[in-house]
Order: C-alpha cells, then structure tokens, then sequence
C-alpha cells in the first residue's frame, strides 16, 4: 500500500498529487470514508509510480557561476558575477550581476524574478497567436495568470483565468504552444472525451508530440 498524507478540505472531489520530493498527498471532501480514499490511491498506483521516478530523474538548479540553465529548451551556463541586479542572456549564457554572487539564494532570487517577467510575456504571446480561432467561435479571451504549480502544467478556470506553470519556460516553445492550446480548447469542451480531442486534431495536429517534449527531465528549482 502507497504511504501518503491525507488532507481533509471543503473540494467535492479526490484529488491526488506527487510532490517534488516524492511524497503523496490526497485531498478528500471531509465526508469521504477512508476506504474510498484507499481505493482511490490504490487505483492510481502506476501512476504514481511514474510520477516518483521522473520526480527522481529531475536534477536540481543549482545557482552558482558555470551551473546549466534549461531555458525555452536550450542549456545555458550561469555566469554570476558582482554588480547592480541585472539578468540577460547573451550567447550561451544566462548572465546573472547580483550584489552578492557568493550567495545561491541571491542568484535564485533575481533569476526567478527575471523569469516570471519573461514567462509572462512568452505566455501572453503564445495566447495572442492562438486565440483567434476562438475569439471567431464567440469566445472572450482569459486572462492569463503565471504560476508555480506541482502538479500541472496549466488550467482553465470557469471564472476566466487561463493559469499556467512558470516552469514551461524552461521546455521548447512547441511545449508552451501545446498547453495553452490545450487549455483554450477547454472553452469548448472541459473534459478530455472524443470531442475533446477531436478539437486539438483539428487545431494541433502535432499535439501528442508536443506533450512528449514535457515528459524529458528538466531542472527544477
């Protein structure tokens, strides 16, 4: 039997998730008997097998100078060094200046920062291309909000918000473009049935081979 932690909250359904470092949790409505919640995680076994392995698979950032950066796809060299807060990438390199270079934390800080600027603007732009087909179809545009998220790499929300991980700008572009086409598609069909699916044929015919770039290990924070 799979150990995890079981958190009682007021949602209406199961939910399952793999942390980083490996651990379960499940979320339950607070009615939920704890034979269902056993048979639901026994149920999910592989998958979370699957998830533990690839949780293990991922190498962790480091932040000093010379550490490989994932960034769009592309591995780039950190070159820290002292000065006035200031990140860009120039060749090969992701060049970070902070007051303090001896610090990771520092590094960590302004890099993170940087790439929350950055993962807006290519998220917004990657909606803007993308969107016209459905603004044709009647359909108001979401607003986009950028997260760090565990468990997925994106959401669409009844209240308008199209929520995407901060982490896809560390994947190729035609990751990006997968997931937010997925989750516009969710404007049309909010489960993932024939219709669904049908949709992202039609609007991505590539799409399986765009998700498969999301199954290669990538740094992670």
């Amino acid at each position: 039997m799979t150990d995890y932690e079981l958190i009682r909250s007021k949602r209406r359904s199961l939910e399952l998730r793999v942390l980083e470092d490996g651990r379960v949790q499940v979320r339950a409505p607070q009615q939920t008997p704890l034979r269902m919640v056993q048979a639901f995680v026994a149920s999910r076994s592989q998958w979370i097998a699957a998830q533990q392995e690839r949780q293990a698979q991922r190498p962790r950032q480091r932040w000093h100078d010379g550490a490989a950066f994932v960034l769009r796809g592309k591995t780039l060299s950190l070159d820290v060094s002292e000065g006035a807060t200031r990140v860009f990438v120039s060749g090969g390199y992701l060049t970070v200046r902070v007051s303090d270079s001896d610090q990771e934390s520092s590094v960590k800080t302004a890099v993170q920062n940087w790439l929350r600027k950055q993962a807006r603007a290519a998220f917004e732009d990657s909606i803007e291309r993308q969107f016209d087909w459905f603004a044709a179809e009647g359909f108001s545009r979401p607003v986009l909000r950028v997260k760090s998220m565990r468990t997925r790499w994106g959401s669409l929300s009844a209240r308008g918000y199209i929520n995407l991980n901060l982490a896809l700008l560390h994947y190729p572009p035609k990751a990006l473009d997968y997931v937010v086409m997925h989750e516009l598609c969710h404007l049309i069909h909010m489960n993932h049935g024939p219709g669904f699916h049908a949709l992202m044929d039609a609007r991505m015919p590539d799409w399986r081979q765009r998700k498969n770039l999301l199954d290669q290990p990538c740094y992670q924070p």
